[in-house]
């Protein structure tokens, strides 16, 4: 447990990696989490749907839990909500407008929103949220209602910036609060947890602002022969409303394919910006139309807007790519545009796809085709910068990140004169305890990996994969054998399967397999043991020792004993 005087901030997600966000903040034994989020699975993490934090630690003090704070909306930061009510039960959950309106969607999939405290946070004035008084304030990123926390902690301020980029013109109108910013930066702040996922890009130049995106999609739109697919976030509202605005500029009309596209577009006609007094997104009069009365207007006048910008195998563009779809099929002369960042560790899922559109003869646009179909909604050095410089912390520890873009990080504060000891690095599951003096790691707790498969709709171990992985390496081998029940001698035939194994077809190691096992039983028969599990055990090794020196291959031995 954190000390009288000392708060601790603990990572179980989103330090050293992108995605999976997730971090508790402690006092005494009173705790707040920031963020909950998934990452998309690994190729190696066969089978897996979703990635999730370890929630272990939470769950063992679940007493102490008091709130979940979200910075926004996307899933890397929402998308692991449902898991973790289901494993702690209530907990009031803090936000603002729009990123309930997410969640509370995703919570009524999931069959939960009965009894889920969801509590709109306001811009305006601090609030208490478990042991801390806290303020959000607005930040631009590529989702509305985005926002940093700043936690009145009896260390100190502490703030967690949450995904941003200083948007000077954003589409959704709200602007970041640096104003707010600088104000908390003058009272003091003793810890900073800043955004690190484009500390590699440096600060000179002007970024393109994210308005002059529509710009170019009308050029597109205006030039394209026929049909436009545009894959973007689902939750990436301001890109839908740009690519809504471009086609009826273009005189296209637009339908939507994908489950959490259509569900966030309806919500987010029907929820009011309280900032505007308008919904968060506004199709042009006549734009937006269902699938089906696509099929009345010419293919040059169509534009659909579909999720997989990730290259995720079961999006709706992936689908489409495959030739799966039932209703939309690529032909020669469409225009596939990612208006989206390929996460990194998705490259050669998206490779996959943009493959299988050129064969299809589809033309497609991408970030490195042309760079102004998409801007970040995370800053460059010079936003990095900037919120350094604002807020002034005594303190600092770059996250959301991969190693070398917290690295980079740190380096940007170093040129600002930061030194060694007033940065940390944090790894997953480091313990950051933070006093009114001092800044560093005393701890670590256990922050590992939680698969989900959704289909099968349990939890993956890591021992199921290693066994994934084992399998697609060097294949299967089952053998089936008979035994007496009585005295363990051999009854009939044994047979031999294999699967994905290389050797498999070589009969005359088959043989020498039932041979072994033949040998295996007969010794064990003398030696009197009918035991099954000894059996399929001494058979396991006779036939993996075989195999192994004969093939020098490891496939997975599954021997099988029935007994009759």
């Amino acid at each position: 447990m954190a000390t009288s005087a000392g708060v601790r901030v603990i990572p179980l997600g989103g330090a050293g990696e992108i995605g999976k966000n997730m971090y508790v903040v402690e006092y005494g034994d009173r705790m707040v989490l920031i963020d909950c989020g998934i990452t998309f699975p690994k190729n190696d993490q066969m089978g897996v749907d979703i990635v999730l934090p370890d929630f272990s630690y939470v769950v063992e003090r679940r007493e102490n839990l008091e709130a979940l704070i979200l910075t926004h909306g996307h899933e890397d930061h929402i998308g692991a909500v449902p898991f973790l009510l289901r494993a702690v039960g209530h907990v009031p959950i803090y936000a603002r407008r729009f990123t309930l309106g997410l969640l509370r969607a995703k919570l009524e999939e999931h069959r939960l929103m009965d009894g889920a405290e969801l509590i709109e946070a306001p811009y305006d004035r601090s609030i208490p949220v478990g042991p801390f008084d806290t303020e959000f304030i607005p930040l631009t990123h590529s989702t509305p209602d985005c926002s940093a926390v700043a936690l009145s902690t009896p260390a100190g301020t502490i703030v967690h910036t949450g995904d941003f980029g200083i948007e000077f013109a954003p589409v959704g109108g709200r602007r970041s609060d640096l104003g707010a910013l600088a104000r908390i930066g003058e009272r003091g702040v003793q810890l900073l947890l800043a955004d690190s996922t484009n500390a590699e890009e440096g600060p000179s130049g002007s970024p393109l602002p994210t308005r002059e995106v529509r710009n170019e999609l009308t050029r597109i739109f205006a030039t394209a022969p026929q049909r436009v697919l545009v894959t973007t976030f689902s939750s990436h509202i301001h890109r839908v409303q740009q690519v809504l605005d471009a086609a009826y500029d273009d005189g296209r009309v637009v339908a939507l394919i994908g489950r959490s596209l259509t569900r966030n577009v309806a919500m987010a006609q029907n929820l009011v910006d309280p900032q505007t007094g308008s919904p968060y997104l506004n199709p042009p009069p006549g734009t937006l139309v269902k699938l089906k009365e696509l099929e009345s207007r010419p293919r040059d006048e169509q534009v659909l807007i579909c999720t997989g910008s990730q290259g995720e195998p079961m999006a709706a563009l992936s689908r489409i790519a495959r030739g799966e779809h039932h209703q939309v099929s690529i032909e020669k002369g469409d225009t596939v545009l990612y208006s989206s960042s390929t996460v990194p560790g998705n490259e050669m899922a998206v490779n996959e796809i943009l493959n299988r559109l050129v064969r299809a003869d589809a033309h497609f646009i991408t970030e490195r085709e042309n760079s102004r179909v998409h801007v970040s909604g995370h800053g460059s050095a010079s936003d990095l910068l900037l919120m350094l410089e604002l807020l002034r912390p005594r303190f600092f520890a770059p996250i959301h990140g991969e190693a070398r873009h917290q690295r980079a990080h740190a380096g940007l504060a170093k040129a600002l004169g930061y030194t060694d000891d007033r940065i940390t690095i944090l790894d997953n599951g480091d313990v950051l305890e933070v006093t009114k003096d001092s800044a560093g790691i005393t701890d670590r707790v256990k922050a590992g990996l939680t698969y989900v498969d959704q289909g099968g709709g349990g939890d993956i171990t890591e021992s199921v994969l290693r066994d994934r992985r084992h399998l697609s390496d060097d294949g299967l081998v089952v053998v089936i054998a008979r035994v007496d029940a009585s005295d363990g001698s051999i009854v009939g035939d044994i047979e031999v399967i294999t699967r994905g194994f290389g050797s498999g077809e070589d009969q005359q190691l088959i043989e020498e397999t039932r041979e072994a096992v033949e040998r295996s039983l007969a010794t064990s028969a003398e030696q009197r043991i009918t035991e099954v599990g000894v059996l399929q055990h001494q058979l396991h090794d006779a036939v993996a020792g075989l195999v192994r020196k004969r093939t020098q291959q490891r496939p997975m031995v599954l021997p099988v004993i029935v007994e009759v």
